[in-house]
């Protein structure tokens, strides 16, 4: 099978480490407090006309919100599904309560062309700390940025240090040894659907299938790929594979949209699963979709795996 087109996929990952000017209350759903802040404050931040409503506004095409983070409110070609050029990643050990002076760290993912628009990210992150973050709208500083992938670099140290975009490179493909036992874990919910049911156990070809999509996606609308992926040939391929063993939850989270003023549930699949059969050929995607999360609602942390066993 040939994966050629994983070299036209670039993104960073960037730790950001903030220190807590006081004392922060994060949501259960940890995403959901990140996120929904980054998101008020990036609208501020680059908000020329200050409209409540960004379909009526004159300069929506070139607006740098909307292209991040509303991408597909003038999509012409009404895809439903444009996927945000970024995610936020938490430790396991991240914490919901944060004390003055302690530092909450997580990573944020940039995608593609996407990777150009991070000075506006560094302000929106700026302004949040000066907004305040979680239920008590407590401030932080920004402490520290590394990039830890695709290699470590010091993008800001303190506030007589830098800030200058994250660099990229190609891509090297990960080579499989002869390998017939994959075990993963599943760490933040994953949400998918095939053939329009929400999937408990994923079978080895629904998991490729998840895979191959988000990446295909991330492809098109943030990295300018326009060829053809043979899925036909990898998902035969991938029904070959079995499932071998089972230990998968369903897991419910709720947060509030301030922008939808409502509730919104957010569920799915934790847990380990193990899969027999020839995994080697598959060995690239599935390294790749370990860092860049699939599924649903990625960009609150969702659908983040790591691989058990290595390779």
């Amino acid at each position: 099978m040939d994966f050629e087109f994983l070299k036209k996929l670039y993104f960073v990952k960037t730790e950001f480490s903030l220190k807590c000017l006081g004392k922060i209350f994060l949501s259960k759903f940890i995403g959901s407090t990140i996120r929904g802040g980054f998101g008020y404050s990036f609208k501020k931040i680059s908000c020329i006309n200050k409209l409540k409503k960004c379909n009526e506004c004159q300069f929506i095409k070139d607006c740098v919100y909307i292209r991040i983070f509303e991408p597909k409110i003038f999509n012409e070609e009404r895809i439903k599904e444009i996927p945000r050029p970024f995610v936020f990643e938490y430790p396991p050990d991240t914490k919901n309560i944060y004390e003055e002076n302690e530092i909450l760290k997580f990573n944020f993912i940039i995608f593609g062309n996407a990777i150009d628009f991070f000075p506006y990210f560094f302000l929106t992150f700026l302004n949040l700390g000066n907004e305040g973050l979680g239920s008590t709208r407590e401030k932080f500083i920004i402490e520290r940025i590394n990039q830890i992938y695709p290699f470590e670099m010091n993008i800001f140290k303190n506030s007589e240090g830098h800030i200058k975009l994250p660099e990229r490179k190609e891509i090297e493909l990960v080579e499989g040894k002869d390998i017939e036992t994959l075990k993963i874990k599943f760490i933040t919910p994953l949400k998918i659907k095939y053939e329009g049911k929400l999937v408990s156990y994923p079978e080895f070809h629904i998991f490729i299938r998840a895979i191959l999509r988000r990446i295909s996606l991330i492809l098109k609308y943030w990295c300018g790929f326009d060829g053809k992926i043979e899925f036909d040939e990898i998902i035969e391929k991938a029904k070959e594979v079995k499932i071998s063993e089972c230990k998968l939850k369903w897991f419910d989270y709720e947060r509030y949209s301030t922008r939808q003023k409502e509730r919104i549930k957010h569920g799915g699949i934790k847990g380990e699963i193990e899969y027999k059969g020839d995994i080697k050929e598959f060995i690239p995607l599935i390294e790749i979709g370990s860092h860049i999360h699939i599924g649903k609602n990625t960009s609150f942390g969702l659908g983040k795996y790591i691989i058990l066993n290595k390779f």
